[in-house]
This record gives structure tokens, C-alpha cells and sequence, in this order.
């Protein structure tokens, strides 16, 4: 069984390959989270064709996936001003954080709440070499855990340490970039909260079993995964939502996931919400 975490929540299973999960495991350490079909998929490690706009309070853009049709995104972190803090556009105010199975021995980085202080020195790691015009991604590595594994991610809408929805259905889903390193373990899962699937929704209060999909096909090159809200299910393990889909007008967190993390080097990068 898994642990309550405290803002971010890990599941113990996945809809496709079991891969540990967020919703109960894990430690939380936040001071406040192409292809043209619509499943689970990846373009390959070339990059799409991408018109964008960028202002001050967002970035959006018109992207060509593998399928030919376009996708109109909202960019929810790109990472290249290599702080811990998404982009604070649409409402969305969040921190990236780390946490973990707490495997005796075991080493996570960046480490979950060092020393107690309650945040994350979560800061973006330099791509060498660029992935196109990207210098910076979201990544975690280490080794040694053998519970569910170890996560990382973000709230969506968090201020002081308190949680608060966050309405994403204007959205069909979420897309990114993502890989792993060299050797590193390749069960990884993408996971997002709502009302029934955190312990501040109130239908939990610690066995929270988050809405998932497995990152089927993630390799040692860059892929693009986009993930419809509608192909996201439940682990299996926990306590049930009560509904049969995610409630996309209520979204708190977005989350990645290694499981039986015994070495794991992950990597995400330009993550965002499509339509």
C-alpha cells in the first residue's frame, strides 16, 4: 500500500503496464502540483512543424502532428527559464516538485524537501544537445528504489501550500516531449488529479489512485506523447472516483511517474495542453 502523500499523490498502479504510482506514494514537496489520432502516442524523435505566438501572460501555437491535422496548444511549461515554477498564464500558478517511495538508501534528484525546509530546489536541466530550439527540459535520475518508484510534477493551481481546481476543459488533453537516459528504466506513466483522485477533493483521504496512462513506446530518443483526458483511467488500486472519466473542469495536478525506479533518468519537455 501506498503512503498519503502531502500535495502530490502517487497511484500504485497504471491502466497498462502497473507502473507504481502517485497518489498515496510518495512525498510531496511543493510549497504551494502527435499525433493527429486521439490516444496515447508519439510522433517519433523528429520534430513538428510549429508556428507560434508568445506574449507575456502565455504561448500558444498551431502544431502539424504525424496525422496531419493540426493541434491549437496552450503552453503549460517550456522550461527554458529553467526555474521551478510553471508558466503563470490562464489562471495556473504551480511549482515543480520531486518525491518517492523512500527506499532506504536509495537517491532521488532533485531530492524531495531537503532538509525539511518544505521546498524543492527544482531547477531545469540544460539539454546537451539542444532538442531543436529547446536548451532546457523537466528531468529526474537516480537509482535504488524498489517500493513503487518515484514522480515528478506540479500543481496546477496552488498558492501557500493550498490546492484549488483548475478548469481544463477547454482542452482535449496534454501533450509533451519525453525520453529517458541511457540504460534508465523505461516504465513511466504520466498521471493528473481531480476532485475523486485527490486527498483535497475529498473522496480520498490517503489511498488516492490517479488518473493514468503508461508511456508505452518511451525510449532513449526524444518522442512526443499526446494524451487525450479521455483516454485516462484509474490504476485499479485505490479508492474508486466515483466516475468513469477524469473531471476535466477540476484538474490539481499533473504528474510523471517511474516505477521500481532501481535506475531511472527521465526526461520531459515543452508540456501543454491541445485542442
Amino acid at each position: 500500500m501506498c503512503g498519503l502523500a502531502v500535495a502530490a499523490f502517487a497511484a500504485c498502479g497504471d491502466d497498462s503496464d502497473g507502473s507504481g504510482g502517485a497518489g498515496g506514494g510518495g512525498t510531496s514537496t511543493t510549497t504551494s502540483s502527435g499525433s493527429g489520432s486521439p490516444s496515447a502516442t508519439s510522433t517519433g524523435s523528429t520534430e513538428p512543424s510549429t508556428s507560434s505566438t508568445t506574449t507575456a501572460a502565455s504561448t500558444t501555437s498551431a502544431t502539424t502532428g504525424a496525422g496531419g491535422g493540426p493541434q491549437t496548444l496552450e503552453m503549460i511549461d517550456d522550461m527554458e527559464d529553467e526555474d521551478n515554477a510553471i508558466e503563470a498564464a490562464g489562471g495556473r500558478l504551480g511549482y515543480w516538485y520531486t518525491f518517492n517511495d523512500k527506499t532506504e538508501g536509495a537517491t532521488q534528484n532533485p531530492p524531495p524537501d531537503p532538509e525539511g525546509t518544505g521546498e524543492t530546489p527544482f531547477t531545469m536541466t540544460a539539454l546537451e544537445p539542444a532538442r531543436g530550439q529547446s536548451k532546457y527540459a523537466a528531468r529526474s535520475w537516480g537509482e535504488g528504489f524498489t517500493g513503487w518508484g518515484i514522480g515528478f510534477g506540479f500543481d496546477l493551481k496552488s498558492e501557500d501550500g493550498d490546492k484549488t481546481p483548475y478548469d481544463a476543459s477547454a482542452y482535449t488533453g496534454i501533450t509533451f516531449w519525453a525520453k529517458v537516459g541511457p540504460g534508465a528504466s523505461t516504465t513511466a506513466s504520466v498521471l493528473i488529479t481531480d476532485p475523486g483522485t485527490d486527498t483535497v477533493g475529498g473522496v480520498c483521504t490517503d489511498e488516492c489512485d490517479a488518473w493514468q496512462k503508461s508511456l508505452a513506446g518511451i525510449s532513449e530518443e526524444w518522442q512526443q506523447f499526446t494524451i487525450p483526458f479521455a483516454d485516462l483511467k484509474q490504476g485499479g488500486w485505490g479508492t474508486p472516483a466515483g466516475t468513469t472519466q477524469i473531471d476535466a473542469t477540476k484538474l490539481y495536478s499533473i504528474q510523471f511517474q517511474v516505477g521500481m525506479a532501481e535506475s531511472f533518468d527521465i526526461y520531459i519537455d515543452d508540456l501543454a495542453f491541445y485542442n
